[in-house]
C-alpha cells in the first residue's frame, strides 16, 4: 500500500510541568517517557527553541489505539525524509501498549512525540491530549463548514501554523461552525485547518489533489473502502464556486472519523445520501476490524 510521506515537524519554546499538564487531559494519569512509564503530576520536561518534534495523533478505542500500523508508517516516513535516527518500531508499540495497560481509556486520543535536541536519538513522549468527537446529531444531520481563504507553505509537511490556526479559530468560535475548509491563493479548494474534505458527484468521490493537501489517516482509509466498494475516486482541482456542483461532501480526520457536512458558507448539501451512508458503514467496520486485529495480536 502505498502512503504519502508526510513531515510533522515543530519548533517548541521551553515549557515546564505546568505547561505540559495543559496539554494533557485532567482525567488521564500517565504519561510514557523513553523507557518508563511516569505520572503526569511528577513530570517534568523542557524544551528548547531549536528542538525539533516529530509526531503523530491517534485515536484510543476501548484501550486500542485505531489504524496504528498506518500511523507508525507515516511516522517513520517523516523520519526517513528529515534523515533523523528512528527509535525501534516494536519499541514504540510496546510503549503505547504499556501506556494503555497502565492508563486504560475507553476513548481519547494520544500524541507521540520524538523530541530531537540535536540529530542524535531522540526523546520519545506518548501521552494523552485534549479530545472531542462528534455528537450524535453532528453523524446524522451533519455539520456546518465555512470557508477561508489560506496557503499552507507545505501542504504536504505537518507543520505548525499558528496563524492560521489563530484565524480558523476565530472563524470556529464565531459561527459555531466544525471546521473551516481552506481555499489558497489560486482559488482551488484544499483541506480543512484540521481535516480532509472530500466531495461526492454521482458515484464518484473527489478530492483536491494529493500534492496539495496533508492526506490523513481516515482519508487514508475511506478512500479505500469507496474502492472497495465500487465508488470510483479522483483528484482534481475544484475551485470555490464550484462547490454548489456538487451532489454532498464529507469530513474526515482522526477525532471525527467520517462526518457528513450539511453545509459550505451557503451552499446546503443532502446527508442522507446512500454513497455517504455505504461509506460511513464501511469505515466503521474497518474500524471494528481494526480493533479485533489488535485484540487478537
Amino acid at each position: 500500500m502505498f502512503f504519502l510521506a508526510i513531515i510533522a515537524i515543530f519548533e517548541f519554546k521551553s515549557f515546564t510541568n505546568s505547561d505540559m499538564t495543559n496539554h494533557l487531559n485532567l482525567t488521564e494519569k500517565f504519561i510514557s517517557f523513553n523507557e518508563s512509564i511516569l505520572s503526569v503530576v511528577d513530570f517534568n520536561y523542557t524544551y528548547s527553541d531549536s528542538d525539533k518534534v516529530i509526531y503523530e495523533v491517534i485515536r484510543v478505542i476501548n484501550s486500542t489505539p485505531i489504524f496504528l500500523e498506518l500511523h507508525l508508517n507515516r511516522l517513520y516516513n517523516s523520519i526517513k525524509l528529515m534523515d533523523f535516527i528512528a527509535p525501534e518500531r516494536s519499541f514504540i508499540t510496546k510503549k503505547i501498549i504499556d501506556l494503555l495497560k497502565a492508563n486504560p481509556i475507553t476513548e481519547n486520543n494520544i500524541r507521540i512525540s520524538l523530541v530531537y535536541k540535536s540529530f542524535s536519538k531522540p526523546d520519545l513522549l506518548i501521552y494523552f491530549i485534549p479530545s472531542t468527537y462528534p455528537t450524535d446529531n453532528q453523524k446524522t444531520n451533519g455539520i456546518n463548514i465555512k470557508t477561508l481563504k489560506a496557503n499552507r507553505d507545505n501542504p504536504n509537511a505537518k507543520i505548525e501554523n499558528i496563524n492560521l490556526r489563530v484565524n480558523a479559530n476565530a472563524i470556529i468560535k464565531e459561527t459555531g461552525c466544525y471546521d473551516v475548509l481552506l481555499i489558497n491563493k489560486d482559488g482551488y479548494i484544499t483541506e480543512g485547518s484540521r481535516s480532509n474534505v472530500m466531495f461526492i458527484k454521482n458515484n464518484y468521490l473527489i478530492s483536491a489533489p494529493l500534492k496539495m493537501i496533508l492526506a490523513g489517516i481516515s482519508r487514508q482509509v475511506v478512500v479505500n473502502a469507496a474502492k472497495d466498494i465500487g465508488i470510483q475516486v479522483k483528484e482534481e482541482l475544484i475551485t470555490a464556486d464550484e462547490i454548489s456542483s456538487f451532489d454532498g461532501a464529507i469530513l474526515t480526520g482522526t477525532s471525527p472519523g467520517i462526518l457528513p457536512i450539511a453545509s459550505i458558507d451557503n451552499h446546503i448539501f443532502r446527508v442522507e445520501l446512500p454513497l455517504i451512508i455505504s461509506l460511513t458503514k464501511q469505515y466503521y467496520n474497518a474500524v471494528a476490524r481494526d480493533i479485533s486485529n489488535f485484540k487478537a495480536s
